[in-house]
C-alpha cells in the first residue's frame, strides 16, 4: 500500500490543504516511508486521489521541490531528492525534528513569533503533562 493512501485531508483543522499535503510528503520523507529515488504519484493523479484541486496539490509539491525534499524530472516525474539534495537538511535530521521544523514553519507561515511558538509548545506540555495526573 503507498504510504500516501490512507492520508485523509481535514477540512476542519485550519490548515490549508496545500500545507497538509506538504507536511505529511514531508514528513514521510522524513520518517523514511519514502526514500531517495522513489517516484511520488503525479499531481493529477494525487488530486484525484483526494479529490482536490490540482493547483492544490501543485502548491505542495513545488513548495517540497523548492525546500529540496523531491525534484521534478520533465517527462518522467517526480522522485524523492537524494539526501545530499536535502538544502539546509542533514543526514542527522531525525524524522522528529523534521516534523518539528515543519510546525515550526507552518506557525511562522501564520505570522507567529519565536516566543509565541515556544509559548504555545510549553502550554501544550503542561497541558499534556496535566491531562496524565
Amino acid at each position: 500500500m503507498n504510504a500516501l493512501e490512507s492520508f485523509a485531508i481535514d477540512h476542519n483543522s485550519g490548515l490549508p490543504v496545500w500545507i497538509q499535503i506538504k507536511n505529511r510528503i514531508a514528513y514521510l520523507i522524513g520518517s523514511g516511508a519514502f526514500v531517495p529515488g522513489d517516484r511520488l504519484p503525479t499531481v493529477r493523479a494525487l488530486a484525484v486521489d483526494l479529490d482536490i484541486s490540482y493547483n492544490t496539490v501543485n502548491r505542495a509539491y513545488m513548495d517540497l521541490e523548492r525546500e529540496g525534499y523531491i525534484t521534478t524530472r520533465k517527462g518522467r516525474g517526480t522522485f524523492v531528492a537524494e539526501r545530499h539534495d536535502l538544502g539546509a537538511h542533514t543526514v542527522s535530521d531525525s524524522p522528529i525534528e523534521l516534523v518539528i521544523d515543519d510546525m515550526i514553519r507552518v506557525c511562522t507561515n501564520a505570522g507567529l513569533a519565536d516566543d509565541d511558538i515556544v509559548a504555545m509548545v510549553e502550554a501544550r506540555l503542561a497541558h499534556r503533562d496535566f491531562m496524565r495526573e
